[in-house]
């Protein structure tokens, strides 16, 4: 093996743990979330793997910060996608609505092994963290509450909203990565979710 390329002094504060991230990152699309290797990503990034351990411990942290990262990086795309259509009226908010699902799938379908990693069970939720609290979740709830607001989804539906739809989008995400569905059964995926939702 090669000498270390960088050696930690090089980094300033902070610029080392998201080093490890985007190395992490950079491994993961290469060769999946199942073989994330702490002395690989320190030798990418030219540093000691005790290093690494000083930023993240072990690899359940690593996993952690890389899924934080991840899951921000998500909730930029969906903010970018359902800027397009502003305003408070009925066509407005289901086309808000139906963005959101679309940029998931999206962001499944360019980056599929980092998907995984999101939802594959590597990042599941603990006590100390809440879906509730993802950005991308409250963009969902924002959502289906301006569905409700103009007229577009009886409020009877509403309090199964964040549920029906999120299983239904990552379901048939997961589905269609894994080759089981076409890519063109999304649409009638989101189709399908607004009626059961009653959105007219």
């Amino acid at each position: 093996m090669s000498v270390l390329k960088v050696s930690r002094d090089s980094y300033h504060h902070g610029n080392l743990q998201e080093a490890i991230i985007q190395s992490a990152i950079k491994l993961i699309r290469k060769n999946g979330p199942d073989h994330l290797s702490m002395r690989e990503i320190s030798y990418e990034v030219g540093v000691s793997p005790s290093a690494a351990y000083h930023y993240f411990p072990d690899k359940d942290s690593l996993v952690r910060g890389i899924g934080q990262h991840l899951f921000g990086e998500l909730a930029s795309m969906i903010t970018k996608s359902i800027e397009k259509f502003p305003g408070t009226s009925a066509r407005a908010s289901k086309l808000r609505f139906r963005e959101i699902g679309r940029a998931y799938f999206k962001w499944a379908v360019k980056e599929p092994n980092l998907f995984r990693l999101m939802f594959g069970g590597f990042c599941s939720s603990d006590e100390q963290t809440s879906y509730k609290e993802d950005a991308s979740y409250i963009m969902l709830k924002k959502a289906l509450d301006d569905l409700v607001a103009s007229g577009a989804m009886p409020s009877k539906f509403r309090p199964y909203g964040e549920i029906l739809a999120w299983s239904c989008v990552q379901g048939a995400s997961n589905l269609i990565l894994e080759g089981h569905l076409p890519k063109n059964a999304f649409e009638d995926l989101l189709d399908g979710l607004e009626l059961a939702l009653g959105v007219k």
